[in-house]
């Protein structure tokens, strides 16, 4: 019988990665008709993420020194969250730009570019921070015999939720009076999910069988 912590981790990492698929969805319309940037903008916005998402890993193993807790959880996503609502401003009131498409190079030098990629990599190392926790429960919470079924149902979830971000962002985007700078909003209420979640699996965490320390 799986422990009490782990359907809400399940849910938890199925949301975040919702935003995911969400960002991944708004990235090329961001860039094209927001920023007014090439397409190769938005593999440098999907570059950062993953280098955010890694030192997110790194700091949080620092902070919980290999112990397997949501503890950082609630705070982690919170703070994602603030940062996304900081780069949604920088996004709906980025300058008008009637040129052409600006250049990688020409918007890593300007100094709105720099502060959309800074909150890039604050909102992917807090995303880091936030996740990788999680993952910990689904091989602490089980035996080992049922670890590989369970993380391969998280993976079905996973996919099953990140389609649903996908079709989801997309007929919102379709909703008039509904501009893609709006559209970012959409992860502000899935990180206040993911927050609620991450609260459950911490409140979850006396369970006897949970170990304290990862093996």
């Amino acid at each position: 019988m799986p422990s009490r912590p782990l359907y809400p981790a399940i849910f938890s990492i199925g949301v975040f990665w919702t935003t995911a698929a969400v960002r991944g969805v708004l990235f090329p319309p961001l860039v094209k008709n927001v920023f007014h940037a090439q397409k190769d903008v938005a593999s440098v916005f999907l570059g950062i993420f993953s280098v955010g998402i890694a030192i997110g890993s790194v700091i949080i193993n620092r902070l919980l020194k290999g112990h397997v807790s949501a503890k950082y959880a609630v705070r982690s996503v919170l703070t994602m969250m603030m940062f996304v609502i900081a780069f949604y401003f920088v996004a709906r009131f980025w300058p008008v730009h009637d040129g052409p498409l600006i250049k990688t190079a020409a918007f890593v030098m300007m100094p709105l570019g720099w502060a959309v990629l800074g909150l890039l990599i604050a909102i992917a190392i807090t995303g880091g921070m936030f996740v990788v926790p999680l993952y910990a429960f689904l091989t602490t919470t089980v035996e080992k015999s049922q670890t590989a079924r369970t993380v391969a149902a998280n993976n079905i979830v996973n996919a099953g939720f990140m389609v649903f971000g996908s079709v989801g962002i997309f007929g919102v985007s379709n909703i008039p009076g509904i501009g893609v700078a709006e559209c970012i909003l959409v992860v502000v209420l899935l990180c206040l999910a993911s927050a609620w979640c991450a609260n459950r699996l911490y409140k979850a965490e006396d369970a006897p069988h949970v170990p304290d320390v990862l093996p």
